[in-house]
């Protein structure tokens, strides 16, 4: 099992690299993995030194033991998805849930559609399996209440701090209810593409 965090490079700057830091960082207090500030800082000196004016997909991963490696890849440039409604199973563990571990079993799916969206047996809308959801309603966007049950992202992070992003919950019923009245858009925000149009198929 690896922690990990998956990063915007663009134009010599690691998009909201603290909050990624402050993330994975509370991830190892949790799961008791050490986390060296040495370590991480020279890993990110390094990736910026290397890697100027790019826009790229930055992963960097902590093993058990405490070491940092990364990978850099091609940032795809897909910025519309489908996606369906899918149950959480009860079953998965609460740390596999708000952690971002290898471990997400949890969210594999067929790609019957790009991505899955997550609700649990009460009926709440949680979190698609590649980032969290930003439901807009007259105007306003929102984003469900953490309850530890989803993956706090940074971006959504981000948003609620710069007051363009309220917290409200929807449950499954309501929420198909307003996607087939047109009274809602659904976005998928995750820190590589920031802010994605979704498609719900029902």
């Amino acid at each position: 099992m690896k922690l990990f965090e998956t990063m915007r490079l663009e134009n010599n700057e690691i998009k909201r690299l603290a909050l990624h830091k402050e993330r994975i960082q509370n991830s190892c207090e949790a799961l008791k993995i050490n986390f060296d500030n040495k370590q991480w800082d020279k890993v990110i000196s390094h990736i910026l030194e290397n890697y100027p004016n790019q826009l790229k997909r930055l992963k960097i991963m902590i093993d058990q033991q405490g070491e940092v490696s990364f990978e850099i890849a091609e940032l795809p440039d897909k910025q519309y998805f489908t996606a369906r409604l899918v149950k959480l199973d009860k079953a998965v563990n609460k740390q596999d849930l708000i952690h971002k571990t290898t471990q997400r079993d949890h969210l594999q799916h067929d790609h019957s559609t790009d991505l899955i969206l997550l609700h649990d047996d009460k009926g709440k809308i949680l979190e698609f399996d590649i980032g969290n959801i930003m439901v807009k309603e007259d105007e306003q966007c929102y984003t469900p209440e953490f309850e530890q049950d989803f993956l706090r992202g940074t971006m959504r992070r981000s948003l609620i701090e710069q007051g363009s992003l309220e917290i409200k919950n929807y449950d499954v019923t309501t929420f198909v209810r307003k996607l087939q009245n047109n009274e809602i858009k659904v976005f998928l925000l995750n820190s590589l593409r920031e802010v994605a149009d979704v498609e719900i198929y029902l």
